[in-house]
């Protein structure tokens, strides 16, 4: 039994979900989106907030955690940046172990397809996990925490 966290970072929303592989299934346990309400610095509390109570709720053995891209906007890879050091500030303090995996690696492990849309991603978290995601970004931390459990 492994329950995993599986977060995608964004810079307006982040999207996370808890997946526990008991045997050879995979069960959703959590899923959903934290979006900001506050501007900076605040909204970086919410996010901490939000990721510590998933955390103690469901005392998870692995974050997997989308790796950053490289991006033309400057502001996005800061913005990003803060996030992702939220998340490794989480894992330090809970002593949960990261895995990263690229866009291409999740897409591939989840449709079987690196360069996927993201509706095929959700289509086949639909379709794998017998699970309808409300959004694209609740439906990529879900096929991340995917790709670690196919990984590990």
């Amino acid at each position: 039994m492994k329950t995993v966290l599986g977060i995608d970072p964004g810079n307006y929303k982040t999207g996370f979900s808890v997946l526990l592989k008991e045997n050879n299934s995979l069960k959703i346990l959590k899923a959903g989106v934290i979006k900001p309400v506050r501007k900076k610095p605040l909204h970086l509390k919410q996010i901490f907030s939000e990721l510590e109570k998933v955390i103690k709720e469901f005392n998870p053995e692995e974050i997997a955690l989308e790796s950053s891209f490289f991006g033309k906007n400057p502001q996005t890879l800061i913005r990003l940046g803060e996030i992702r050091g939220i998340i490794l500030l989480l894992s330090a303090l809970y002593d949960i172990p990261i895995y990263e995996y690229t866009p291409q690696q999740v897409k591939n492990a989840i449709t079987g397809y690196g360069w996927a849309k993201k509706e095929d991603v959700l289509s086949m978290v639909e379709r794998f996990l017998n699970f309808k995601p409300e959004s694209f970004d609740e439906a990529d931390a879900i096929a991340i925490a995917f790709c670690h459990l196919l990984n590990s």
